[in-house]
């Protein structure tokens, strides 16, 4: 009895070959990190909670710098936020004319692959974005490092823009024949964390630029306090006003004597309080005096003249003298 005759191996099935992103679909993955970003970004509480942070670093860092600890100024959040705006907007800007640059570089992408789905410079790009952006990372890190207040400022969010770019290159390799395709949870996961990482290098990046301002306004101030307006300072009892450049002028009807001090220049006005600098500040020494807006029998006269001082009348020098420190 013969055997059988043994039947033929079925011949191998190949592997399917990855489907085409749709355009649906590419819109989807471009989008989804975009929108998770925005949604992070874009809270109301956590925008105004970051605001009040980054004018609250400006006013930290100018009052170390003038001498004085911020807590004794007393700003409202409503302080806070006006002083934060340079702040943000300056990082924003960049972040929208990096959105604006991506995006002018993937429609040249995708019009390259478009005419020739084998373009060795459109494949290029898709097998070695990841190193271009591993390589941008780096090197926002190493910007830290270099001490310019520009690069402090810059380098965060380089940083920020190295991992946007680590997610592009995912969704280009994507497109390249065998590449492995990720579950939905994973790709969630990815962009959440991405979006997380991103929004802290901004954050970082408007930290540091906040620090930057507050410092370099304290390091001008000795330049730019001639420029400030000028404050004659009206009251009927003697407030000790003494610093560089301040004078005490008096004048008496016989019972009743007023005092008037002049070379002051308004710092800033916050809570109940003028916070008042003389025309003689330094760095060296300076003294940054309040009064309260609404002090009894006290008259605040705001002077625009160049050197923030106005005929005296009845007003003489106190005792002969002068009230300066020197």
């Amino acid at each position: 009895m013969s055997a059988p005759a043994s039947s033929p191996a079925p011949a191998p099935v190949p592997e399917p070959a990855p489907a085409p992103e749709s355009a649906e679909e590419a819109e989807e993955t471009r989008s989804g990190l975009v929108r998770t970003l925005t949604t992070i970004l874009l809270n109301v509480s956590v925008l105004t909670a970051l605001l009040v942070y980054f004018g609250w670093v400006r006013s930290d860092r100018m009052a170390a710098e003038l001498g004085i600890d911020e807590s004794i100024l007393r700003m409202s959040v409503e302080d806070y936020l006006l002083r934060s705006v340079r702040s943000v907007f300056v990082p924003v800007l960049f972040v929208g004319l990096a959105a604006l640059a991506w995006v002018g570089f993937d429609r040249w992408w995708a019009s390259r692959r478009a005419r020739d789905p084998h373009d060795p410079i459109a494949t290029w790009f898709a097998r070695w974005m990841w190193a271009i952006a591993l390589g941008v990372i780096v090197g926002g890190f190493l910007l830290g490092f270099v001490g310019l207040a520009w690069t402090f400022i810059a380098g965060p969010l380089i940083a920020a823009g190295g991992l946007l770019l680590v997610a592009y290159s995912f969704r280009l390799r994507s497109t390249l024949p065998g590449a492995v395709a990720v579950s939905s949870t994973t790709e969630a996961v990815f962009r959440g964390a991405t979006a997380l990482l991103v929004a802290v290098g901004v954050f970082y990046s408007a930290h540091n630029y906040a620090i930057v301002e507050g410092t370099s306004l304290a390091a001008d101030y000795e330049r730019v306090v001639a420029g400030l307006p000028g404050v004659e300072v009206d009251s009927t009892k003697p407030l000790d006003l003494t610093a560089p450049g301040v004078i005490a002028l008096c004048t008496s009807d016989g019972e009743n004597t007023r005092y008037r001090y002049t070379g002051l220049r308004l710092l800033d006005r916050t809570g109940e309080n003028y916070w008042l600098v003389s025309d003689g500040w330094t760095r060296e020494y300076g003294a940054v005096m309040a009064l309260p807006t609404d002090g009894d029998g006290t008259r605040f006269t705001f002077v625009r003249d160049t050197d923030g001082q106005r005929d005296s009348g009845a007003f003489a020098p106190c005792d002969g003298e002068t009230a300066t420190v020197e």
